[in-house]
């Protein structure tokens, strides 16, 4: 939880201003000496989608929402943790990041264990 430098703007599509746009720094790979987090499918995600301030209770029943969940069935959120490349580049982030516990295969399994077992959500 750090501010962006340089100061950026999100823009109408996630991906910057018309002439600050996030692909301009944020490249196919991470750029160590900088310290520029790089991806070749870099965006950031909606607003709506964010999780800061939430619940574990309200960030399950967002995730289970498919108005708030990129218009996902629960099948398909476990698709996209499985398999999604920006997904596994959080839990794999490379340099001196502190990368999110387990793999990607490990969280996609854990999701599908959850909604094989009714995609309960905590209180």
């Amino acid at each position: 939880m750090r501010l962006h430098q340089p100061p950026v703007e999100r823009g109408a599509d996630g991906l910057g201003l018309p002439a600050m746009r996030c692909p301009i720094c944020h490249q196919a790979a991470n750029f160590e000496p900088a310290g520029v987090l790089g991806n070749p499918l870099w965006h950031l995600t909606p607003r709506d989608m964010a999780w800061e301030g939430k619940t574990l209770g309200e960030i399950c029943a967002q995730m289970k929402d498919p108005a708030r969940n990129g218009d996902r069935s629960l099948q398909a959120l476990v698709e996209h943790i499985s398999t999604d490349h920006l997904v596994g580049w959080a839990l794999a982030p490379g340099g001196n990041r502190k990368a999110a516990p387990g793999t990607q295969k490990e969280a996609g399994a854990l999701a599908e264990a959850w909604v094989q077992t009714g995609a309960e959500c905590p209180n």
